[in-house]
């Protein structure tokens, strides 16, 4: 992840969400397709808004029992998640992957308090903006939610790991994906036989990373996943 260089608005040039952004402080960054741009765990550290590409944005709310949902942010929109976790104060667990080759921007959690609350512009441009994708956001969740068991533990999995290892319980998947331990353990064990992780006491260790990824994508064939691991 590179960062490109701090910007300067000029007074003669017309509102944008953009051009505040950046006069008030915000720093582009970018990365290729299929790496992760973001993460991190606990109150957001930064405000999110992408010049160009896509990202596909997992994200939880840390205190609470529920599955991760996703999020996508193209050019010109923000996060939302991450932006009403800003504005609300709350602790939230994000993983970002670029679609495409996405550059961004990333502005300060106060920075972007004192836009909203003394910009009125900036304020009416971000909340008419999150108007107007809300309806299909909710319909991703949804959808999301009859997906497979395989593909959202896969999608854990993928969002939980540091250097391809995962820290966790089973009870702690089972947890976060409203299911039972048994099932999650089943599961798992089915990922083991086909050689797809190794199960240690308290972590995971995905050894075939990209045959996760093709079941997290609902690629759920066993024999297009095997040779994706080899």
């Amino acid at each position: 992840m590179d960062t490109v260089k701090r910007h300067n608005l000029t007074s003669s040039e017309p509102f944008s969400l953009e051009r505040a952004i950046i006069a008030a402080g915000g720093i582009v960054r970018s990365a290729a397709e299929g790496a992760v741009a973001y993460k991190w765990q606990g109150l957001p550290r930064a405000f999110i808004f992408v010049k160009s590409g896509k990202l596909s944005v997992q994200f939880r709310t840390k205190d609470r029992q529920v599955p991760w949902a996703e999020c996508r942010a193209a050019e010109g929109q923000d996060c939302m998640p991450v932006t009403a976790a800003i504005l609300s104060e709350r602790a939230i667990s994000v993983r970002a992957v670029s679609m495409a080759p996405s550059t961004w921007i990333e502005l300060s959690p106060l920075a972007l308090v004192l836009l909203v609350h003394g910009n009125t512009a900036f304020r009416h441009a971000l909340f008419k903006g999150h108007a107007q994708r809300l309806p299909m956001f909710f319909a991703r969740i949804s959808t999301k939610n009859t997906v497979g068991l395989d593909q959202r533990i896969a999608d854990w999995l993928l969002s939980h790991a540091f250097d391809n290892k995962v820290r966790g319980t089973h009870s702690e998947i089972a947890a976060d994906l409203l299911t039972a331990r048994e099932v999650v353990s089943r599961k798992l064990k089915e990922f083991a036989t086909k050689g797809w992780i190794a199960q240690r006491r308290g972590s995971i260790l995905i050894e075939a990373p990209a045959a996760i990824a093709l079941v997290s994508k609902g690629v759920f064939s066993t024999c297009t996943a095997a040779r994706a691991a080899k």
